[in-house]
């Protein structure tokens, strides 16, 4: 609780200029409380009954964001989308920081009409596992040091020790990878960190670089494996699905071959591999694969197998 007096004496002591009139003083708090230029909005109050002012926000500064109203729209989203990897260990150390940030802006938003940001509703990542490790895997990237785990694949149920080299973390469709060097497979593998366990760095083993460049290595795949040469992909979408693919393209290489009034075609160069059999097998009869033959032949395969599940 601050009185005028007080306040005067602070500007006069700050800016060393006297004597500062009191309708100096009033002129100021008016324009924090509601100048559009200054975008302040401060929260001040006077108290009667102790003769002071005071923010009605605990914890207000004018200094804590210093930002117009499209900047606290651009926090507001960020900070929504930040907050929903709260359950994701990597970001726990930064969730002081986060909530300072979510703090901050819901002072301006007291000022404003709060309702305007409640009609927008982000899309919740699920927790997975396998997220824990990258504390420990980040920092062996930063330090350059090897890390030992056990590995199970979906496919076989034994448990395998690994002795890898990290290269790369990567992200895909809400899982994270590990790209790294095997020594006993003496190649570069990738591994899905929900399928990691008793990861731990060793410095007892020389680190060895690699010339990796993520952008030339997955230019020509979907997703996260790499397994063959890239191919010329030709597929025929109907007029509703091929909206839909041309408002969000399925690869950079993505062309448009044709457009009718029913149909899309569209032309890939990519790998094929299990992310993009699985991508177009979920596109059901909205799509048809015409190039090349033999990617035509394995989706009729899986989709008569489908039938024989369903029969």
């Amino acid at each position: 609780m601050v009185s005028k007096k007080r306040l005067i004496e602070a500007c006069e002591n700050a800016l060393d200029i006297a004597p500062i009139s009191i309708r100096a003083i009033d002129g100021d708090i008016s324009s924090m409380r509601t100048d559009n230029h200054l975008g302040y909005y401060a929260p001040i109050e006077y108290n009667r009954e102790r003769q002071g002012y005071y923010y009605a926000v605990q914890g207000y500064s004018i200094d804590n964001i210093p930002l117009n109203t499209d900047e606290i729209k651009a926090l507001v989203f960020a900070a929504t989308t930040l907050e929903q990897f709260k359950d994701v260990s990597i970001f726990n150390e930064f969730s002081g920081a986060v909530q300072k940030i979510v703090d901050a802006v819901n002072v301006r938003r007291m000022q404003k009409d709060a309702s305007s940001y409640n009609f927008i509703e982000f899309e919740k990542m699920p927790s997975y596992q396998g997220s824990e490790h990258l504390p420990v895997l980040i920092r062996a990237l930063q330090e350059r040091c090897v890390v030992q785990f056990n590995y199970q694949t979906f496919q076989y149920q034994k448990m395998k020790h690994h002795t890898v080299h990290p290269i790369l973390l990567k992200e895909f469709h809400n899982r994270w990878y590990l790209i790294g060097y095997c020594e006993k497979a003496q190649k570069i593998l990738t591994y899905g960190l929900d399928r990691i366990s008793e990861i731990e760095t060793d410095t007892s083993i020389p680190f060895r670089e690699f010339d990796f460049d993520p952008v030339t290595h997955y230019q020509n795949t979907f997703g996260i494996m790499v397994h063959n040469e890239p191919e010329k992909i030709v597929l025929k979408f109907t007029r509703k699905q091929g909206l839909y693919v041309l408002s969000q393209p399925v690869h950079a290489s993505q062309q448009v071959l044709s457009e009718t009034s029913e149909y899309t075609t569209i032309g890939l160069t990519t790998d094929i591999n299990y992310e993009l059999l699985s991508l177009i097998l979920s596109w059901g009869t909205e799509v048809e694969v015409l190039e090349p033959v033999s990617l035509r032949e394995e989706i009729r395969a899986k989709i008569i197998k489908m039938t024989d599940v369903y029969t």
